[in-house]
């Protein structure tokens, strides 16, 4: 192999592209390919059986990496009496890097591989002397139309044209804690898509209501955390769902740079005013009244102190559609309390906010506590912990609530019971 291979520029790019075939008296042949002679002869000798593999493996995909190369095929195996041994046996191949992620490529070599069975039934693409030699011609267009422009289209027939386009590969989630509340994006979602999700999934979208935090949600439709938490992370890598904070009345936020992009985007404007407006309101919310509440939100404000300056309800605005929305944006950004301890605690009393994992947590608990966790512990073993161990500045009121099954009103009271806890806004 060229030395090149282990040193390409654009790694994130196709290579070559190879197409593989079983001949009946030959065995596996490499029968066309993109550069040509990118694989040599004996390297195909040695990767042939992982290429053209056994029976178990077709209509699987597979990757191969040898030899400073990164192989990506799905082989088919088509059964027919119109063919010698009654099967055709194939395989398209991308070529790529040794060290390329190969990610966003598997869904287009898996739809290829679909075209030229439905190609080779139709018009016998593939077998067919006349018709085969054509398919060298497309493999040099998608390999360059690919690489140059992340979409492909070929006209193949009348009936068939192949389309083809990489998806952008998404990063990985942020994790997520009992405390945060999932919210769906309107703008991504499909209820009619609701019943291909798994039984997991279903059972907590019900209650996914921009209210209810992911412990509660986890409570009320009886799965266990872990299992509720890793379903809301792969709806949020598919862009169906986003997170924001516990919504109180005392809780402050905070404007970023970001809130300029509402006068410059009109797009993002109408969005917003037909996001926030108040359900019934004959009033229609103006860009001038939720502007004025966005930039008035600052260090000491509360949720609740803005709503009795400015009467978002009088100008058609629900003040939860307007955080919720800005927080999704990133117009606006929740201030966190975090309480410190700095010394031991004097004269401490028992504690009556030890964390006790109970399983006989009522339904009027959870209902009756808008920031507590009946589920902060899966653990069936009964244990306490004094409150106060967690007052290191790495733990919000939000995430006390949910460990210790406690409202925001609850934690304030034991902190300012505490000459020794002094609390950080960040």
């Amino acid at each position: 192999m060229r030395s090149n291979h282990l040193f390409n520029k654009n790694a994130k790019d196709i290579d070559a592209i190879i197409f593989c075939e079983f001949d009946v008296h030959l065995g596996p042949i490499l029968k066309h390919q993109y550069p040509e002679n990118y694989v040599t002869k004996e390297t195909f000798e040695s990767l042939s059986v992982y290429l053209i593999p056994k029976p178990e493996l077709y209509g699987k995909l597979i990757t191969i990496t040898a030899f400073g190369m990164k192989i990506l095929g799905y082989p088919v195996s088509i059964t027919d009496a119109k063919y010698q041994r009654n099967q055709l046996i194939f395989n398209l191949c991308f070529v790529f890097s040794h060290f390329t992620s190969t990610t966003q490529y598997e869904p287009i070599i898996q739809k290829l591989a679909h075209y030229l069975i439905d190609l080779e039934g139709e018009m016998g693409f593939i077998s067919k002397k006349d018709i085969e030699p054509e398919l060298p011609n497309y493999l040099v267009t998608i390999r360059d139309h690919l690489n140059a422009y992340g979409v492909c289209t070929i006209r193949i027939s009348l009936s068939t044209t192949i389309h083809l386009k990489l998806t952008k590969v998404q990063t990985n989630p942020r994790q997520v804690e009992d405390y945060h509340v999932p919210i769906l994006n309107s703008n991504h979602f499909n209820a009619k898509n609701i019943g291909q999700w798994d039984l997991t999934t279903q059972q907590i979208y019900y209650y996914i209501d921009g209210v209810n935090h992911v412990s509660k949600i986890a409570f009320l439709a009886d799965v266990d955390i872990n299992l509720a938490k890793a379903c809301i992370q792969n709806l949020i890598y598919y862009g169906l769902v986003s997170l924001v904070p516990i919504f109180l009345y005392s809780n402050v936020y905070v404007t970023t740079p970001e809130i300029r992009s509402l006068l410059a985007n009109p797009m993002l404007r109408d969005e917003c005013l037909r996001a926030v407006r108040k359900d019934g309101s004959i009033v229609e919310p103006s860009l001038k009244k939720i502007l004025q509440l966005y930039s008035n939100m600052c260090p000491g404000m509360t949720v609740k102190d803005l709503c009795q300056r400015f009467y978002p309800h009088s100008n058609g605005i629900d003040e939860q559609k307007l955080i919720k929305f800005g927080i999704m944006k990133g117009i606006i950004r929740r201030i966190q309390k975090y309480p410190i301890l700095l010394d031991e605690p004097i004269d401490e009393e028992p504690d009556s906010y030890a964390r006790v994992s109970s399983p006989t947590v009522t339904q009027s608990m959870i209902m009756n506590r808008s920031a507590s966790s009946p589920q902060s512990n899966t653990s069936t073993s009964h244990y306490s912990k004094n409150i106060c161990t967690y007052f290191d500045g790495k733990h919000s009121y939000d995430q006390l609530c949910c460990e210790f099954n406690r409202t925001h009103q609850e934690i304030e009271e034991k902190v300012e019971k505490n000459p020794a806890v002094v609390v950080c806004w960040k």
